[in-house]
């Protein structure tokens, strides 16, 4: 027998049966990839990458000076995050029809990363142009080059997130509530049948959020397996180091739910596509995957590098110049004319690798299953329920027996609202 307040016999125990002080975390799979010695992927060129991530910056470092307003911080530490997304051939996108109802979900729970949405779509439109294709910025709601000049103004590209343009299917702007977008949009796809993905772009400070907890701990419970979360983690907030709030090592925080955890750096496209293909095929265990990205925010945005003070603060002009220059970009920098920048940072943008990103593009496509596939599977999920538009659904002119009650007598607003979601949902997919 053991007295465990005696120093000595807790030592005595801790020798003879180690396993009492040792805890396993139970649930999720872990995979650590930093600096594992990868084989090549095949449509992964990291030359090619190096060059669309410097364009990418470019232009989201030029939107952020056109306005001196916008959140360089997290939308440079994304950057290799959002390429691999697009050139690993794991999520569902066609750029010319992007709100395609086949494609994977994309929700930016960073909502204020816009200068990285923005200067994507930019370089997305610039290059299926150099490969001859007509781009009606109307049509597909997305961004031309141009329009970057306008960021952050009533008639240009938005500061924070909006659903509308493409690669964004929430609209979103204070850190955190992402995740609970997330989940609704996941159980969706899931009780419709469908195998669609939702990937979620998130930073790590909202993690200490409530509301954070609270989601990422329900997409667990609920088996929400076809969420996969980008994370990059930069260590730092609006504030300062995320230490300050976050004490434990990072990781626990997604242990603690029973995440599936796989580790990378953040800028290394290779060891990113090889985390993304994984938790796209999943661990096969019914659990969401994390993929916590180590980056550096601010990335090769000059003093304000590795700060927090990147997270919102835009570069003076002359080190915005500088900046640019050090980028590789022979920019004119005159302050009030940033057209004439953007102009300096698409000549940069060499023909192959447009069509690099074009060609990566397709793969994207073809994953995306026809309507007709799709509307099979509802009507198989569905158990034939009708599959109409909600908005078309009206009050019937005689109320049903289950949305009637009897005058006079008490009905909790919970059961009354409860009978009438029921009977809604019976009324269309």
């Amino acid at each position: 027998m053991y007295n465990i307040l005696n120093h000595e016999e807790l030592e005595a125990l801790k020798k003879a049966e180690p396993q009492r002080f040792q805890h396993l975390v139970k649930g999720g799979a872990y995979l650590d990839l930093r600096q594992l010695a990868l084989a090549p992927l095949a449509g992964i060129d990291k030359a090619q990458t190096e060059q669309l991530a410097k364009i990418i910056r470019g232009l989201a470092f030029v939107a952020i000076d056109s306005v001196k307003s916008g959140h360089p911080g997290g939308s440079s530490s994304k950057v290799e995050q959002m390429l691999a997304l697009l050139l690993s051939e794991v999520m569902a996108f066609d750029p010319l029809e992007p709100k395609h109802p086949g494609r994977d979900r994309l929700v930016w729970s960073a909502g204020h990363c816009t200068p990285l949405l923005h200067a994507t779509l930019a370089l997305i439109s610039e290059s299926l142009s150099r490969q001859g294709q007509k781009i009606d910025k109307e049509k597909l709601g997305t961004v031309l080059p141009t329009c970057l000049a306008r960021f952050r103004h009533c008639d240009g590209p938005s500061g924070h997130v909006e659903s509308t343009y493409p690669l964004a299917d929430a609209c979103t702007g204070a850190s955190g509530h992402g995740f609970s977008v997330a989940l609704g949009l996941a159980l969706l796809q899931k009780t419709n049948g469908l195998d669609a993905k939702i990937f979620v772009l998130a930073g790590d400070a909202e993690t200490e959020e409530g509301m954070s907890f609270e989601a990422r701990n329900s997409i667990i419970s609920m088996g929400a397996d076809n969420i996969i979360v980008s994370l990059d983690y930069n260590g730092f907030g609006i504030d300062g180091p995320i230490t300050e709030v976050i004490s434990q090592p990072y990781v626990n925080y997604w242990l603690a739910s029973g995440w599936n955890i796989i580790e990378v750096d953040g800028h290394d496209i290779l060891e990113l596509a090889y985390a993304y293909k994984k938790a796209r095929v999943s661990f096969s265990n019914g659990r969401a995957t994390v993929v916590i990205c180590h980056t550096i925010k601010g990335k090769d945005y000059g003093k304000l590098t590795g700060t927090a003070d990147s997270h919102g603060t835009p570069a003076p002009h002359p080190e915005y110049i500088e900046i640019m220059k050090n980028l590789g970009f022979d920019i004119p920098g005159v302050e009030g004319e940033s057209q004439k920048d953007i102009e300096a940072v698409i000549s940069c943008l060499a023909d192959d690798s447009a069509a690099y990103l074009v060609e990566r593009l397709a793969a994207d496509k073809n994953l995306i299953k026809p309507e007709k596939e799709l509307e099979e599977e509802l009507k198989v999920a569905l158990l034939g329920r009708p599959i109409v538009d909600y908005k078309s659904i009206r009050r019937p002119e005689v109320l049903p027996p289950e949305l009637v009650f009897k005058e006079g007598e008490p009905v909790a607003i919970r059961k009354a609202t409860e009978a009438f979601f029921k009977w809604l949902m019976g009324q269309t997919a």
